[in-house]
């Protein structure tokens, strides 16, 4: 036997196994699932416009009812300023009928100056438009498929920091502290609440859950040092604190705080979201921000397992059917776990946009009765070159994706 030929034949053999585990930890997420490295998942560019000359136009918010009346919400300013500097004076909103997509005013009772428009879905049907008229003055309007029926004034003039539509009548808004209003379909009514909170969901007029941070006497307040993860609930006749888990670093942190941000109510299941962080007070360097995941298991909160990555659980996915999850606008997680990329689209030369160019939506929303899902953002140059484009894309899967579908689908043979 050559032994010279045998090292020499080991030795490459090393190597390889070498490559193909890098290869193979460089396709693994942060997660621990493996990415499709080979993805051509991607978005289509289905409708762009221009912004507005000297000024820009935002796509804020998209929402759908059926495959023929999808809305997005939008505005212009002429200069980049703040709420309440009477800049945004085009608010506006865009309608899909199932053939073109057409600009529309924003409901009359909104005026023309308004900022960050958002859409929430109305359980019993419809969708609901929120936008503020200056940082704490809000309008609402409830659309049926018809028409848009606006509502009252909330008292005070508070901001949203969420919102819940159960019904037309049946509608929730939190203030970002410790009030959250109610409508009725005659009137809102304040309540207060035992502790601050920013996040809200529900099922049901008796069962809501509201999320936040609480603190202990002496503790400065939201956004402070000291806080720690906060759920309250509604039955229907109050809200009421629920006992939630405690965070704290494993490493000595005097100005760390945890809060939730979030909360998820679907399926028969309820998760809470939010972040265990280091306020940053002095020049020490402080630990890495934490993610929070909490369920509720039917009596009390429980930890669940601090997910990581680009794939990782956070509350705020799209649903793609039975398919998987949009993450974001580059992250899609199928129904197996695998974390795979959406690639951003290249415009088209009828854009203007010349080499790189820096792609991003506001918002995606899944069409109900379809397999399409949307989203609202723009495309620009990365350069000086000031080519922009406002934009509406749609999700176009990866062959390899659809064919996983289609076989996991697929009747066995006889």
């Amino acid at each position: 036997m050559n032994t010279r030929a045998v090292k020499i034949n080991v030795a490459i053999a090393v190597v390889l196994l070498l490559v193909v585990a890098v290869v193979a930890l460089r396709a693994t997420s942060d997660s621990g699932v493996t990415r499709n490295s080979d993805s051509d998942m991607t978005w289509n560019y289905d409708e762009a416009f221009d912004q507005r000359a000297n000024g820009s136009t935002v796509l804020s918010d998209v929402m759908a009812t059926a495959a023929d009346d999808i809305w997005a919400a939008g505005q212009s300013t002429p200069n980049i300023g703040r709420p309440g500097d009477e800049s945004a004076d085009d608010g506006f909103l865009m309608h899909y009928d199932g053939t073109d997509w057409e600009r529309r005013p924003m409901p009359a009772s909104f005026g023309t100056s308004v900022y960050d428009a958002r859409f929430d879905a109305v359980d019993s049907g419809g969708l609901l438009l929120t936008a503020g008229l200056d940082l704490n003055s809000l309008r609402m309007a409830h659309w049926d498929g018809t028409r848009w029926t606006a509502l009252p004034k909330l008292p005070g003039d508070p901001r949203a920091a969420d919102i819940k539509a159960l019904a037309p009548d049946d509608i929730w808004v939190l203030d970002g502290r410790t009030v959250a209003y109610h409508w009725d379909g005659t009137r809102w009514t304040g309540m207060d609440l035992p502790t601050d909170v920013t996040g809200l969901d529900g099922v049901a007029s008796d069962d809501l859950w509201a999320v936040g941070s609480r603190y202990g006497k002496g503790d400065a307040g939201p956004g402070l040092p000291g806080g720690q993860p906060a759920a309250v609930h509604w039955d229907g006749r109050a809200w009421k604190l629920v006992p939630t888990p405690e965070y704290h670093y494993k490493v000595s942190a005097p100005e760390q705080t945890a809060l939730l941000t979030e909360v998820v109510l679907a399926d028969g299941d309820v998760h809470a979201y939010g972040e265990l962080t280091s306020v940053s007070e002095d020049d020490e360097p402080d630990p890495p921000t934490e993610n929070i995941h909490l369920r509720w298991n039917g009596t009390r909160w429980t930890k669940l397992p601090n997910t990581k990555g680009a794939c990782a659980d956070r509350g705020q996915a799209v649903r793609d059917g039975d398919r998987g999850e949009v993450i974001s606008a580059r992250w899609y997680r199928t129904a197996d776990g695998s974390c795979e990329r959406i690639m951003d689209p290249k415009p088209p030369s009828s854009y203007g946009i010349k080499g790189k160019a820096w792609f991003q939506l506001n918002a995606i929303t899944a069409v109900p009765g379809t397999d399409k899902i949307l989203g609202v953002g723009s495309v620009a140059s990365a350069s000086s070159d000031p080519a922009y484009k406002v934009i509406i894309v749609s999700l176009k899967r990866s062959v390899l994706h659809l064919t996983s579908i289609a076989d996991q689908t697929r009747e066995p043979d006889r």
